[in-house]
């Protein structure tokens, strides 16, 4: 396939010495790597939280000696003023890592009103161990359950596939974005799947979706590619693992640590000329030589005339609305009605995979005109998804609200705002009610760019070639039951709702 053929590089492993002369202190059955920032147990790795492990590596670089608490916290927080609770925490982790009292093995202790000392008996010596970075396993396509559940070509995917994969030859740096529930992770992991023979054993896929600190993104992918936990050094053990190594990272879900992911990918391309990334976000990095592929939503029937069966099935939106009502145990007419509905019901949800395949799922219940009656209420909302999805994909209201949280307090408010407008308004009448009175023009703009690049509201261009804002109907309903919530006085609630006459 030419496409694949443009992405292979050639190169050769750099000869790195695998072995290397480094420091291993031993005391009970324990054997700690300063250098490796390791800690072993009979020749098992012992975890232990960065901060547990920067009080471990001072205690016994001062074995014998009382170690003042504020230097052990300088050392384990450095620049960051903490409580003193935070030092006593992690010495208390510390010692049920290393079973400090049982059996009466003593060795950290408290110096009252001074700080701690390393009482155990210590063992030095120089030892030779592997480079860990060279040694570790790649972890395989095949080993990620993410990839086995994926379809190798889903519904009206096609063609991007087609694309991206022809692109990412020249570009080492790709980005899915779009709103939640559209199908960016499928994407990606089709995308993988076409790939596989490129990338033979080196395709990763980190889903950062879970991880709640950016400052983990690094230890993430750390982790994923085998290499340990290294904390404080993650990024260079990455770098020179990858170095001269063909690979192919997917970063899932990046939106909540975009900041971090941006410095990540970039430092790790600028040494690697073999790394490819893609990326899936609701928003791109906006960094330079990212290409980004803005992911459609599904195309759906045009209405609202009749449509055939056989035309019905030719639409990504209806054959996904299908399988899905059918996996569910729904039973409905093969007739030109039943269809017509369920294009009704695709029109509705905007070709919104994930929308589409909640509403699949309650056909069973509710049969096809029940579910399509059921479009218009707050009830499309909290349509549950699978029990095994992750929590942001289990609603409608859970993947909004993940979006909603994301946004700064202002474009809140403007979205909360924008709930108002029924029909797609002008961009006088969006920076009007972004404004709320305040004159403020200048902020305004930058809010409505930001809801845009968010993909919390939709931009298209009129028949007069003027572009027009709406917000999709599903985040126009969440964002009016926030509406509901916020203290809004009855005056400016007047306002927005006149400017539809007025701009519209």
């Amino acid at each position: 396939m030419n496409a694949e053929e443009n992405v292979l590089r050639s190169g050769v492993m750099a000869n790195t010495d695998r072995h290397a002369c480094r420091e291993a202190v031993s005391f009970g059955p324990f054997t700690l790597f300063p250098e490796e920032r390791r800690l072993e147990r009979s020749g098992s790795f012992v975890p232990l939280g960065s901060r547990a492990l920067d009080i471990l590596i001072a205690l016994i670089q001062h074995a014998g000696q009382v170690v003042d608490r504020r230097m052990l916290m300088s050392r384990a927080w450095r620049n960051i003023v903490v409580d003193e609770s935070n030092l006593r925490v992690n010495i208390a982790g510390l010692r049920k890592a290393l079973g400090d009292g049982e059996g009466g093995v003593r060795y950290v202790k408290n110096v009252p009103g001074i700080g701690y000392c390393f009482v155990g008996q210590l063992t030095r010596e120089r030892v030779v161990v592997e480079s860990s970075f060279q040694c570790a396993k790649p972890s395989a396509l095949a080993h990620s359950g993410c990839f086995a559940t994926g379809a190798a070509c889903p519904q009206g995917r096609d063609e991007v596939l087609r694309t991206l994969a022809s692109d990412l030859g020249r570009h080492r740096l790709m980005s899915i974005v779009g709103p939640g529930g559209i199908g960016k992770t499928t994407v990606a992991i089709a995308l993988a799947k076409r790939l596989s023979g490129v990338f033979p054993s080196e395709i990763h896929l980190a889903d950062l979706g879970e991880v709640a600190d950016g400052d983990t993104v690094a230890l993430t992918l750390a982790r994923l590619l085998g290499l340990g936990d290294f904390h404080d050094m993650p990024v260079t053990c990455i770098t020179n693992y990858l170095s001269a190594r063909r690979a192919l990272i997917i970063l899932d879900n990046c939106e909540h640590v975009i900041d971090e992911v941006t410095s990540l990918t970039t430092q790790i391309l600028a040494v690697s000329s073999a790394t490819y990334f893609v990326l899936t976000s609701r928003e791109a990095l906006r960094v330079r030589y990212e290409y980004v592929c803005r992911l459609s939503a599904l195309d759906v029937p045009p209405g609202p005339e009749a449509i055939s069966i056989e035309h019905a099935h030719t639409y990504p939106a209806v054959q996904v609305f299908i399988q899905r009502a059918l996996e569910a145990g729904a039973r409905f007419p093969q007739t030109s009605k039943s269809y017509a509905a369920i294009a009704k019901i695709c029109r509705e949800l905007e070709g919104v995979a994930l929308a589409i395949e909640f509403a699949a799922a309650r056909v069973a219940t509710f049969g096809l005109a029940g579910t399509m009656a059921l479009l218009g209420t707050r009830s499309r909302l909290q349509w549950q998804g699978c029990r095994n999805a992750p929590a942001r994909h289990r609603s409608l209201e859970a993947s909004i609200g993940w979006s909603y949280a994301l946004l700064s307090e202002q474009e809140r408010s403007a979205f909360r705002r924008l709930s108002s407008f029924e029909q797609p308004a002008t961009l006088e009448a969006v920076l009007a009610a972004v404004a709320n009175g305040t004159g403020d023009l200048s902020n305004a703009i930058a809010v409505i760019e930001g809801l845009v690049a968010k993909h919390m509201l939709q931009v298209q261009l009129g028949d007069d070639d003027l572009p027009r804002y709406r917000l999709p109907v599903s985040e126009r309903i969440y964002a009016r039951e926030q509406l509901k919530q916020t203290t809004l006085d009855k005056r400016s609630v007047v306002q927005l709702n006149g400017l539809q006459g007025i701009f519209i």
